[in-house]
């Protein structure tokens, strides 16, 4: 017999982040991030994890002793985050907090908000906030560094996708583009077997942002824009198609 449950966003998914493969883009990024700063000389002992998920991206820094901390709204997701740090005997601090409204204890060397998590924001308001949240939080002159899917990207994202699959669990996802909301429905579904199978659901919404858009909002928060990279750290032109871009932002 199959229980069936819809849940809230990175709920149910939380158990099986990384198990479908969704946190590696994250933890890969994470150490080509770290070798991208010290060829621009950057140095620095604090950094903070905004949108940090499972914890992959900030216990990469505490492994490469940089003092690190991890903000995420998700219960669920920070829990296995605490655990991956405790598993590895690393010294992060996690804080279960809203990133518009997070209040940093003290200024970092390094702000970091990546895995397309900026999408889920839904307006440029929202975005905005964001940004302040990161300048409170930034040392002056030093990194604020995020990603953002673009709308190119979220437009072609594959509408069906299965993610992973084994003895125990499948996990496949269902995306819809909305052309005139320039946004992304992405439906999980999950099924894992214990005694028997569980389905869960989920139903994640991006939304796509102008990159002309960016620069003002950062500038407003007290940031200048230095660099737009696509993945390989190339700097882009404004004929890329780029799915994904990076972007560099120096705090003023």
């Amino acid at each position: 017999m199959t229980s069936n449950s819809h849940h809230e966003p990175f709920t149910a998914l939380a158990d099986v982040y990384k198990v479908s493969g969704l946190s590696q883009y994250s933890a890969k990024l994470a150490e080509q991030l770290l070798d991208f700063l010290y060829s621009r000389n950057w140095s620095g002992s604090q950094m903070l994890d905004l949108a940090t998920g499972i914890g992959e991206v900030p216990c990469w820094f505490a492994s490469q002793n940089v003092r690190a901390i991890g903000v995420d709204s998700s219960a669920a997701m920070l829990k296995h985050a605490r655990a991956a740090a405790e598993s590895q005997d690393l010294a992060v601090s996690f804080v279960q907090a809203d990133i518009r409204t997070y209040r940093p204890e003290q200024p970092v060397d390094l702000v970091l908000c990546i895995g397309g998590s900026l999408n889920y924001l839904p307006s440029l308001n929202d975005l905005s906030a964001v940004f302040r949240v990161a300048a409170a939080a930034c040392a002056p002159n030093k990194p604020f560094i995020f990603d953002l899917q673009t709308i190119h990207g979220l437009a072609h994202t594959p509408a069906e996708r299965i993610l992973s699959e084994g003895e125990r669990h499948f996990i496949a996802a269902r995306s819809t583009f909305s052309y005139e909301t320039l946004s992304l429905s992405v439906r999980y579904t999950i099924f894992q077997r214990t005694t028997e199978w569980q389905r869960a659901e989920e139903t994640h919404l991006l939304r796509g942002y102008p990159v002309q858009a960016l620069q003002r909002l950062l500038s407003s928060a007290g940031f200048t824009l230095e660099q737009s990279l696509s993945l390989d750290f190339a700097p882009i032109t404004a004929s890329a198609n780029e799915d994904m871009l990076l972007f560099v932002a120096r705090r003023t």
